[in-house]
């Protein structure tokens, strides 16, 4: 894999940092550019479709405040990327705050530009897995 894709991995991590805290209408528009229309992603054991993946979080965002935290570092490799972070959560029913520490597992696919690098399938994992009440 070159260096270019790499490093366009790279960017695609720190730009999702950027959009993530800007509420769940802008991570929708960021995930039409982020994401193959065929992409995974695996959270807590479930491989679910692009699709399933916006709804879960729709859900998720109705019931918290989700807010990316901390970065702590990444690893790119080829088409492969890995992070690991915190997320702070505020239960918007209890009133709970929820520091979660999360690592992510990315596969990547180089298109031409100006599509660029997106995800094919991402698995996420958290010491503190959340559900929608």
């Amino acid at each position: 894999m070159s260096e270019n894709f790499e490093n366009a991995i790279r960017e695609r991590f720190e730009q999702g940092f950027k959009n993530w805290n800007n509420g769940y209408d802008a991570w929708l528009d960021w995930c039409e550019t982020l994401y193959e229309p065929d992409a995974h992603y695996n959270v807590y054991s479930d491989r679910l479709t692009l699709q399933q993946y916006k709804d879960m979080m729709g859900q998720l965002f109705q019931a918290y405040d989700i807010e990316l935290g901390e970065f702590h570092n990444m690893i790119v490799e080829g088409e492969w990327g890995a992070i690991r972070y915190n997320v702070y959560i505020i239960d918007k029913r209890t009133g709970e705050r929820i520091e979660q520490k999360t690592m992510e597992f990315v596969k990547f696919k180089n298109n031409p530009e100006p599509i660029g690098a997106r995800v094919v399938e991402g698995w996420a994992l958290s010491d503190k897995p959340l559900s929608a009440h």
